[in-house]
């Protein structure tokens, strides 16, 4: 069943169609993966569905909802949560303290943080679940902003998960990792499978083919192709936009 669907999507920068009518469907409960070489028009695509761009043509509806037009904070309330390329953490405050804040924010609590700490004991059950769901139950009272690089974007997914999201929109959740942490990371998507449909916009390749249900190629701000690992991996227009060279791409994206 479809969750989560853009229809007919346009964005444009002046003379520049950043996205070209994007057709995008995800299904409930599925990893759906977004890939495409630079400049091909991802992150706009992302920034139309959060809400930092208006789009200037299309749909984007969540669950029955529309989400185009819709502040960002309305959009949460649908069910949207998004993990930015750069973590949105507060690197000053403990991993417990980001984590109540997540909470408290999502629950309409106080917000005061100076209330006495047993006031509100099940936002402290809700952080420490987080903080449990992510790998980091060990990791409550360090400093988030000293976290190692892979922890700390952990941390950014437990923030989005506090939304309780029907759909979970992952920006690269690799950038910047070495191959042990992208590891985990993909471990941690993965324990994800089920409980919300994910939106994983990503450049390595390895996690992209082992997490993905099904895979959209973006190119030129258009879908060039979308199905499972398989199509994808053997699609030749795909092989030329990744491996040939650019007037094959151009070609073969015609």
């Amino acid at each position: 069943m479809s969750l989560f669907k853009v229809a007919g999507l346009v964005k444009r920068f002046g003379a520049l169609l950043a996205t070209d009518h994007v057709d995008l469907e995800v299904q409930a409960g599925e990893i759906h993966a977004l890939i495409g070489p630079n400049g091909a028009g991802k992150s706009t695509l992302v920034n139309l569905i959060s809400g930092l761009h208006a789009p200037d043509a299309g749909s984007i509806v969540l669950d029955g909802v529309a989400l185009a037009g819709l502040p960002m904070h309305k959009r949460v309330e649908a069910g949207l949560s998004r993990c930015f390329q750069i973590t949105s953490i507060f690197r000053d405050a403990t991993v417990r303290d980001n984590l109540l804040l997540a909470a408290q924010a999502h629950a309409g609590s106080s917000l005061r943080f100076l209330r006495p700490r047993d006031a509100e004991p099940a936002l402290f059950e809700v952080a420490r679940a987080l903080a449990e769901r992510v790998g980091l139950a060990g990791q409550l009272e360090r400093i988030a902003g000293a976290l190692p690089h892979g922890a700390q974007r952990k941390l950014d997914v437990a923030l989005a998960l506090a939304a309780r999201p029907k759909l979970l929109l992952l920006d690269e959740p690799m950038a910047g990792m070495g191959p042990e942490d992208s590891e985990r990371m993909t471990e941690l998507i993965h324990s994800l499978r089920g409980d919300m449909a994910i939106l994983l916009i990503e450049h390595d390749m390895k996690a992209v083919f082992a997490l993905a249900d099904r895979i959209s190629v973006l190119v030129y701000g258009r879908v060039l192709v979308a199905g499972d690992a398989a199509t994808i991996k053997g699609h030749p227009q795909v092989q030329a936009v990744y491996l040939g060279t650019e007037d094959e791409a151009v070609e073969a994206t015609a």
